[in-house]
């Protein structure tokens, strides 16, 4: 199990390590086979222009999740 310290750390090292990780939710899941990491200063991230209340997971504590559905 990942605690909130384990994503306390710079995110591309925190991105390397969640591959091969097993995620689950209520017993579903599967294991992670990609990631993407963005700096708080990089303006690709949704975050970087600051906090709205879709992303506001982004500026709360350690170990949250953000999701961005994508279609297309």
């Amino acid at each position: 199990m990942l605690r909130p310290e384990f994503f306390a750390r710079d995110v591309n090292e925190v991105a390397q390590e969640l591959v091969g990780a097993t995620l689950l939710v209520d017993g579903v899941g599967g294991t992670i086979v990609e990631v993407e990491a963005y700096d708080h200063d990089d303006p690709a991230a949704h975050g970087f222009s600051g906090r709205t209340p879709r992303n506001a997971s982004m500026f709360g504590l350690p170990g949250r999740a953000y999701v961005y559905r994508s279609y297309g």
